[in-house]
């Protein structure tokens, strides 16, 4: 079977807001940063109608240029504003192909997801072979706001710490919500899929597209000890063929110096539909972190839950003088 590209067209701003997904291994610094474009456009090469030129003869005159002292009553022109992200078409045809159409719900994805919070239990094992022993338990709250997570009362084996997330010894990872989904479908990644067959998941008889992602395109760096690249990946990614959401990611690391620290590297995410509000999101509900040392038995596995999602509100109340 040929090739499928889901991002045929370079649509991506670059200037765009990004998010990080990160695992720091045991027995020494390694840490993975999944760098993803949070808004990913979802127009295909057939859905997307060329910019009226009567609208650019009508905006109004601007300017980018840096501010200088003149003399004179001429009136200074406004900033232009910031070009607006590429809309998506308000659907896809039932006759696109289904990768397209995982890749333009993604994008839905990152357009809607709403503020939330969830409770996130992360359970850090060292394994060798099948056999695991769990070190400890990490809890906390994600608190998704604005395109950004942040982490409060966390907790190692129950008990509270003033450390953040990223400062606790040990193997831990974050950034789970959205990097890794929507970097999968981003037009600078360039993944290339390849169907490969069904498979049933999570109650679903889902398709199964492998993918991989060269090496000038990967947004994946991956630090051990002193040294640092960003690798080559593959990996398969399960599509719900009723409603082209995505099920499950998992991502392997290719072609890893012989002598990178890391022998192994690998990362998987599972997604469900989680009602938020009045709203169903996708969203992860399982993950798991895998990094084996080079010439060593010893490996870090983390298993994580995120459960109890929920609306995140703040409510601001300003008091005027003498009230």
């Amino acid at each position: 079977m040929g090739i499928l590209n889901a991002a045929p067209n370079p649509t991506i701003d670059d200037r765009s807001s990004y998010s990080s997904r990160r695992f720091v291994c045991l027995g020494g610094l390694f840490a993975l940063f999944l760098i993803a474009p949070i808004f990913v456009s979802a127009q295909t090469g057939s859905s997307a109608p060329p910019p009226a030129a009567q609208s650019e003869q009508s905006a109004p005159p601007c300017s980018n240029a840096p501010p200088i002292m003149k003399r004179g009553s001429e009136a200074e022109l406004p900033p232009c504003p910031d070009p607006a992200p590429d809309a998506p078409p308000d659907s896809l045809p039932p006759s696109a192909p289904l990768i397209e159409r995982a890749r333009y719900v993604a994008f839905q994805f990152a357009q809607k997801l709403p503020n939330f919070i969830c409770e996130e239990y992360m359970a850090r094992y060292r394994q060798q072979g099948s056999d695991k022993v769990l070190i400890d338990i990490v809890s906390a709250e994600v608190v998704y706001s604005n395109g950004k997570e942040t982490y409060r009362n966390i907790k190692v084996n129950s008990r509270p710490t003033d450390k953040g997330m990223m400062e606790l010894g040990g193997a831990r990872s974050t950034g789970e919500f959205a990097s890794m989904l929507l970097d999968l479908f981003s037009t600078p990644t360039d993944a290339q899929f390849r169907p490969g067959g069904s498979s049933p998941i999570s109650g679903y008889q889902a398709q199964v597209y492998d993918f991989r992602v060269q090496g000038e395109n990967s947004h994946w760096n991956v630090e051990a000890e002193s040294q640092a690249l960003r690798p080559a990946y593959q990996g398969s990614v399960w599509v719900d063929p009723a409603t082209a959401r995505v099920l499950r990611i998992e991502m392997q690391a290719s072609k890893l110096p012989s002598d990178f620290p890391m022998a192994t590297v690998e990362t998987a995410v599972d997604y469900s539909s989680v009602r938020i509000g009045e709203t169903s999101s996708l969203l992860p509900v399982h993950a798991e972190t895998l990094g084996c040392q080079r010439g060593s038995p010893d490996c870090s596995h983390n298993i994580i839950d995120f459960r109890n999602y929920h609306e995140f509100k703040v409510d601001f109340k300003i008091n005027g003088v003498g009230n």
